[in-house]
């Protein structure tokens, strides 16, 4: 059994669940026992998820509950995962999903993404190509169904 760990900015929270739905279900239609380790984002803050992160830090319940959870997603997911994939929408990556890449690379896994772009900065008009996370990328991988291949 494989296990992979999502990364993502959380402002793309509902097309990465859609995403890690329909790799579920490609699995099991196929009998393949996969573990799908997601982050967990505050869903009752989802007025924030649009917002830059300067912006999000300034809310108080935000910024309490950011550091738990980056840190839970880097310690006890990012570390116990077999392969790692960025849910990079429109190339963007976050700071946090920047640590968590790291993190995934100095741990040794694969990292996929699903686009070849990784641009950080104030999305989605202000970013820029941040080449030395680009290089923790093994492979771009559009599609759930492209994704389940490489974990068989």
């Amino acid at each position: 059994m494989k296990s992979i760990v999502f990364c993502s900015s959380q402002r793309f929270a509902k097309e990465l669940h859609q995403f890690m739905d329909e790799l579920s279900g490609l699995a099991k239609e196929r009998g393949i026992r996969l573990t799908i380790l997601h982050p967990e984002f505050a869903m009752d803050q989802h007025q924030l998820h649009h917002l830059p992160e300067k912006e999000r830090l300034a809310h108080p319940i935000y910024r309490a509950e950011v550091v738990a959870r980056v840190y839970d997603h880097l310690f006890r997911k990012v570390k116990v995962a077999d392969v790692c994939f960025v849910y990079n929408k429109d190339g963007y990556i976050g700071v946090n999903v920047a640590g968590e890449l790291f993190a995934a690379a100095v741990l040794g896994k694969m990292i996929y993404s699903l686009e070849g772009k990784t641009l950080m900065g104030h999305y989605p008009h202000d970013l820029y190509e941040e080449p030395s996370v680009k290089k923790l990328v093994h492979e771009t991988i559009a599609t759930p169904a492209d994704l389940l291949s490489r974990l068989i």
